[in-house]
């Protein structure tokens, strides 16, 4: 996938249930205030799986697919969120003009899946 054609305009926050689970995989932590997301984006969904509670925020940037932002509600393990992105954003170059896309001013990437694709 071709991170240029990450928009602000073509952005839209979707119900978390929209998004098939399994289609999805960790690329990177985000460095992200909580409170400017909100503000920039609405309240954040709470969801539950096995593992724990999560405040969620999932966005379609495009026809296919999908990125949540996650952050486990009661103990984070690490500050900011974790992105987690569908097949076609599974990228390096994507994770940056994802955080660029949400508009937030001082968010940045700060680790990145050595898997995904530069």
């Amino acid at each position: 996938m071709d991170s240029r054609k990450l928009y602000p305009e073509g952005l839209k926050r979707v119900p978390e249930r929209d998004v098939r689970l399994r289609d999805m995989r960790y690329l990177a932590q985000v460095d992200v205030d909580p409170a400017a997301l909100e503000e920039r984006w609405g309240a954040a969904e709470a969801i539950c799986d096995d593992l724990a509670e999560w405040f969620c925020f999932a966005f379609s940037p495009m026809e296919g697919e999908a990125f949540f932002l996650q952050r486990e509600v009661h103990h984070p393990p690490a500050h900011g969120f974790v992105l987690s992105v569908t097949e076609g954003l599974f990228s390096s170059n994507c994770a940056g003009r994802i955080v660029e896309t949400l508009g937030i001013p001082g968010a940045l990437v700060t680790e990145v899946n050595a898997e995904a694709v530069p």
